[in-house]
């Protein structure tokens, strides 16, 4: 079996229309501007230069919404990674994007660059929480684009948040029921982590919200795990991936003010 690698590019916060409690994707990506074709082709080149040539390699656009970007810059950062992938260098192209920014015209369109995996950023399947947190969809949303995603082949992802202002163990159990329902291939479990300049900061300093402990957190990710695995469905990523911003509270370069478990299990 062919190993596989996934070579990341990060388009923080590109496209996405919402300011969301939790979220400052500057800080969380580590990248300061926005990703041009060039820097696509510079980071693709770079890693295959460390992977063997029958390896199943994926390209991964992480860090924003993907399809919420202007359609003419994101066929320009499908077009260098399809340039690879003809060249057979590279095996498909995998998103993430937001539940609303989903339709029939935008998974045709990915057909043809190869997209093979579109991850949605759902976080709860709890509605108030989703208005609590700013995330501008409704669960209903995240049923309607998961439906279209499996209908038109492609395998879908999900990606749901652990602690988030006003949510419960119960209402975490619950999404994990309904994220089931819709049958995702793989899942990410995000604890919540309060960011430097997003309005948890604020929430959390003046004492509104407050993170579950490393025990709470914990207890709630490993019953989730349990609940996926069960449904075989595979649970890809606990926490987000270790950088220097995204490190200890006192390291200086942190942009973490509060955490509940370490970036990533």
């Amino acid at each position: 079996m062919k190993k596989q690698f996934i070579i990341p590019i990060f388009v923080p916060h590109l496209g996405c229309p919402n300011d969301c409690v939790f979220c400052n994707q500057k800080s969380i990506s580590g990248e300061k501007k926005q990703v041009t074709s060039e820097d696509v082709r510079k980071i693709i080149e770079e890693h295959l230069k460390y992977i063997k040539q029958d390896s199943n390699v994926e390209v991964a656009f992480f860090g924003g919404s993907f399809t919420a970007i202007e359609e003419k810059k994101q066929n320009e950062l499908l077009e260098v990674a399809f340039e690879f992938i003809k060249s057979g260098k590279v095996k498909s192209i995998r998103i993430s994007t937001r539940p609303d920014f989903i339709n029939k015209d935008i998974l045709k369109r990915l057909k043809k660059y190869k997209v093979k995996t579109i991850e949605l950023g759902v976080q709860s399947s709890n509605d108030y929480i989703l208005k609590r947190a700013r995330r501008g969809h409704t669960f209903e949303d995240v049923k309607k684009a998961s439906k279209l995603i499996r209908w038109y082949g492609f395998n879908l992802g999900h990606q749901m948040m652990v602690g988030l202002p006003e949510s419960s163990k119960l209402d975490e159990i619950n999404t994990a029921k309904q994220l089931i329902k819709l049958k995702p291939k793989m899942v990410r479990i995000y604890p919540v982590l309060v960011i430097k300049n997003t309005k948890l900061e604020k929430d959390y300093l003046d004492g509104t919200y407050k993170p579950y402990t490393v025990v709470q957190a914990v207890e709630v990710c490993k019953d989730l795990v349990k609940m996926f695995v069960k449904k075989n469905i595979n649970v890809i990523r606990i926490g987000l991936q270790p950088t220097e911003e995204i490190s200890e509270v006192n390291n200086e370069k942190s942009e973490v003010v509060a955490r509940t478990i370490s970036p990533s299990i």
